[in-house]
């Protein structure tokens, strides 16, 4: 069986309640692998924008005895894919990206807006510009509907699930910090919410960030300060 990172282990869990999975920069595609292994779904596309990986995500599909249910694509996001394509027919369809910058998935999600109908549930992880990227979901007609926040070799992902629907972000600590993130505690949201706080701690007392700059930071630090009271953070 494919043995998986704590962090693919979440974005898995999230991709489970589907019958087919498009796995859009899927570096080895263990994801789609690991679940067609376990029959949690029936079908993946695994795409990339480079050949190399693409190879590898084929070697580990034929060692994993799954091959003949996977499609594998050298394409640019979502660019090699046709919405005409019967495999994609009366199907749940799960989209995922991860991996990769938020201004990257942003660019792949707006230029594979004709797939983007047959798709039932999108799982996003983004390693950067997160509260932007949440931010661009909400007016581009998706609404969050779950985000797990893990901590893996020292660095924090968020992982967002959505499907179309109206923004569930209300205010700004909603762009920062998700929808529902104080529904449920756990100790690496406190971790967190402790990191962050510390950080813009630190730069408002770099005395080289002035103006408007040091302003977005104060902004930045009163959020993470309010959402530490919330977690009971000393």
């Amino acid at each position: 069986m494919t043995v998986l990172s704590k962090r693919l282990l979440e974005i898995a869990g999230l991709c489970r309640e589907s019958d087919i999975l498009i796995d859009v920069g899927c570096d080895h595609a263990l994801i789609p692998v690991s679940l067609l292994e376990e029959n949690s779904i029936s079908f993946a596309v695994a795409s990339d924008i480079n050949e190399g990986p693409i190879r590898a995500a084929e070697k580990n599909a034929k060692n994993a005895g799954v091959s003949d249910r996977m499609r594998f694509v050298v394409a640019d996001g979502l660019k090699g894919l046709d919405p005409a394509d019967p495999l994609f027919s009366k199907k749940k369809i799960a989209l995922l990206i991860s991996g990769m910058g938020g201004p990257l998935i942003e660019k792949i999600i707006k230029e594979g807006e004709n797939i983007l109908p047959l798709i039932e549930r999108f799982v996003f992880s983004p390693h950067s510009k997160i509260t932007e990227f949440r931010r661009f979901l909400g007016e581009n007609g998706f609404s969050i509907r779950k985000e797990v926040l893990i901590r893996e070799d020292g660095k924090y992902y968020f992982i967002i699930c959505c499907k179309r629907g109206e923004d569930t972000c209300r205010d700004k600590t909603d762009y920062e910090l998700g929808p529902g993130f104080f529904d449920e505690k756990n100790d690496i949201k406190r971790e967190y919410l402790k990191a962050r706080s510390e950080t813009f701690r630190n730069l408002c007392e770099n005395p080289a960030i002035k103006g408007e700059k040091r302003e977005e930071i104060k902004e930045k630090l009163l959020l993470y300060e309010k959402a530490a009271q919330i977690y009971g953070i000393d």
